[in-house]
This record gives structure tokens, sequence and C-alpha cells, in this order.
């Protein structure tokens, strides 16, 4: 099931191809940005290259060493994790469109494509990056087998919420999550193995964090960019732990005073 997600970064990416030819141009760097990242927190891993901001033809866009986006983010949208680092990230409210099922994604993650793509097209509404997909994991069940995929609108501008068919339009609570960067196909065939490397991060941080949903997987590139190149991102959404209630101070009965 996983492995169609690449494919869908694939269909993907046709699609940006078409619908904005001139990303392929130069972009200049920019030198006095206003650091969109600098909610991102790293709390671990190590990072292949530091992140660049990029100014783009529809706004930022982002590199990091070897891999780079290349389709506009969603406004206010917190900027990708360098491959091989681990941060705690602050994501605020976005209109997404949704596709929800289980089992199988289909050829190429055609079962939630499709539908996505449609919606959009019907609507004209610009694709952006990341492709956000999140996978179930009642009781710790590694087959993942309820998913969501959605591709996000730019601005609550695009169209409102609703529904379109099967494919329902919301607009997202916000989250935080400990995220874990990825380059590479082959990185994303099993992301339980960089959900896992979260995991032991919030087992040793098990009194500060807690896991509150969902793993997600974020998808940034489509066939224009080489599979060794693509930019993922693995998450999972975590809160603060409470902490522990002050104990209630002793009343000492006035008579029991000596």
């Amino acid at each position: 099931m996983l492995i169609a997600l690449a494919g869908v970064m694939g269909l993907m990416g046709t699609l940006q191809s078409a619908q904005s030819p001139e990303t392929g141009g130069s972009l200049a760097r920019v030198e006095a940005a206003a650091e969109p990242w600098a909610g991102n927190i790293r709390v671990g891993g190590k990072a292949e290259a530091d992140l660049d901001v990029l100014e783009g033809p529809d706004g930022p866009l982002y590199r990091a060493g070897k891999v780079a986006t290349d389709t506009k983010l969603p406004l206010g949208y917190p900027a990708p994790t360098p491959p091989g680092a681990i941060e705690i990230k602050q994501y605020e409210s976005v209109r997404r469109a949704e596709f929800s099922s289980s089992g199988g994604m289909g050829w190429g993650g055609g079962k939630g494509f499709w539908p996505l793509f449609r919606h959009i097209q019907r609507k004209d509404i610009a694709m952006t990056a990341p492709v956000e997909t999140e996978y179930a994991d009642t009781n710790n069940d590694r087959k993942l087998d309820r998913w969501t995929m959605a591709f996000l609108y730019h601005s609550t501008s695009d169209g409102p919420t609703g529904t379109d068919g099967a494919v329902e339009i919301v607009d997202t609570a916000p989250i935080t999550v400990v995220s874990l960067g990825l380059r590479g196909g082959s990185a994303i065939k099993s992301p339980e193995k960089a959900a896992k490397l979260l995991e032991e991060w919030l087992a040793e941080h098990a009194t500060e964090w807690k896991r509150q949903g969902d793993l997600r997987v974020l998808g940034y590139n489509g066939p224009n960019v080489r599979a060794a190149n693509r930019w993922w991102e693995v998450q999972i959404p975590i809160e603060r732990v409470s902490a522990p209630a002050a104990p209630a101070s002793e009343s000492v009965d006035s008579e029991h005073k000596e």
C-alpha cells in the first residue's frame, strides 16, 4: 500500500507539469527571507543538508542538499523537514480535499488520486504540495488498512468546505507532529521503519510528549524529479504530556496543633 504512494507522486508530477510549465525556470536565493521555517524545532537526527528558501513563481520553494520542492505549498504551511532530521512542527488549520477508504490504494495510488484530481479539475484549483496521506494505526495495527489521502488548497479562497461526490473538503484542526525527513523512493517503501525511529524518540521523551493521532506521510515531488531525490516526510501527531497535579496541601485542624 505504501509503495502505491510513490505512484501517487508520479501522477501528481504529471499534473504539476501540465499546470505549472514555468516551474522549470531558474530560482533566485532569497537573501532576506522571513524564516518561514522558524516554527520547526530540530530535536534529533542528522540533516543531510541545511534548509534554503528559494523564490518561486508562486511563493517560496525549499531546498536541502539534493532535494527540493517545485510546487507551491499552502499559505502558512511549515517548510519541509530536511532528510535525516527529526523536527517538532506545528501545523495550523488548512483547507484540504480528502478521500478516505480501506484496503489497497490501487495501481499507482489511483484509488485516492483520481477522485481528488477530478475534484480540483472540476473546481479549477491549482495543485499544491505536499500530498498528505494518513494511515490508521488503531491498537498498533501494522497493516495500516484504513487511509485518507488529501490534496491541500493553497488558501481558503480556493473554494468552500463541503462534499463533492466521494471527496470531502474540510478545514483541519491544528496539530503538532514529530517529523522525520526522508530522501528517495526506497525510503518511503517502508515508512514503518521511519515511524519506528519516531516512536523511539517519543519513548525517550515520554515525560514530555505522547502520540496523538495516525501516521502521516507527506510527498513533495513527482516524476520530474529523480526517484532518488524525491522529498518525503513521515510524521506522528503528538501532544504535550500534562504535568502531574501538585499535591494538595495538608490542612491541619487547629485543634490538633501542638
